[in-house]
């Protein structure tokens, strides 16, 4: 079986001893995340609303599954736990909060990834549709800033990564909801990193388009699949091709360490061009 993660190579031992929150973590970027951390050597609190017990798509392992493999061949802590989680609520993080202390001691870095959108124009997107997609983008973070702020009042400091999007600094067509709240991550980093340095950096990663499997589906199931693919792929004007998901996963990788020590309320443009002359 081919590795879904190619571009992903071997830890470095960036984040030896860290404790790590990721939401979102079984798909897509937050998947790439989680199992680049381990293999930098961080122990990895996996949160998702997706059920544990659910089959994956093609019989991939779980995410936590997935770490332990990697550190069982050497690749990483193989420290991993699961934790069944809607980011977009507040009760939720209190068990995100409980595991990942009970299991690991600590939280040391908060990636908020959990994210989605919905296709259509704002006349045509019901208030329901409306809440779900600001509640799963938005309320997210807002949820688990508050739930990580006593731990790492307790520590002494911590680092949180939040995932916004080129689409949070510039609109497309037929995206309201999503485009006014990744912009609202973006600017919410900058102000959480005003408030609560120099003990915690805050800091965004926007990706361009990325060949996430959700992506993929949606691809698949267009009218015109190569067309569309074709059409992804110019959205990043410079490198013409969609990030892979390990691609973003290196940018939150790199803000999440200590190498970005003095880089706090930034957003880290990832797109491939797509933003270049914005």
């Amino acid at each position: 079986m081919s590795d879904e993660h190619p571009r992903m190579g071997p830890g470095r031992g960036r984040l030896t001893g860290k404790v790590v929150i990721v939401t979102g973590a079984d798909s897509g970027i937050g998947r790439a995340t989680a199992r680049l951390f381990a293999r930098e050597g961080a122990a990895v609190a996996c949160a998702d609303i997706r059920p544990a017990e659910l089959a994956r798509p093609g019989d991939a392992p779980r995410i936590d599954e997935l770490i332990a493999r990697d550190g069982a061949a050497g690749q990483g802590s193989g420290r991993a736990v699961y934790v069944e989680a809607d980011a977009g609520v507040a009760a939720e993080w209190t068990r995100v909060i409980e595991v990942t202390e009970g299991e690991f001691g600590r939280v040391d870095v908060l990636v908020n990834n959990a994210g989605f959108g919905i296709r259509a124009r704002l006349h045509e997107l019901s208030e329901d549709d409306w809440h779900a997609v600001l509640r799963t983008n938005l309320d997210s973070v807002f949820h688990g800033v508050r739930a990580v702020l006593p731990v790492f009042d307790r520590q002494g400091g911590g680092v949180i990564v939040n995932n916004a999007s080129s689409f949070g600094l510039l609109a497309t067509d037929a995206y309201p909801a999503y485009c006014a709240s990744k912009a609202a991550v973006v600017n919410l980093t900058r102000q959480l990193a005003i408030d609560y340095g120099p003990a915690i950096r805050v800091n965004c990663v926007c990706p361009g388009a990325t060949l996430t499997p959700r992506l993929e589906e949606r691809i698949a199931a267009s009218a015109d699949p190569a067309a569309t693919r074709a059409r992804m792929d110019d959205l990043a004007r410079s490198l013409r091709r969609m990030a892979a998901p390990e691609e973003i996963a290196y940018a939150i990788l790199f803000l999440a360490s200590d190498e970005a020590s003095f880089v706090t309320g930034h957003a880290l443009t990832v797109d491939g061009g797509q933003t270049i002359d914005a």
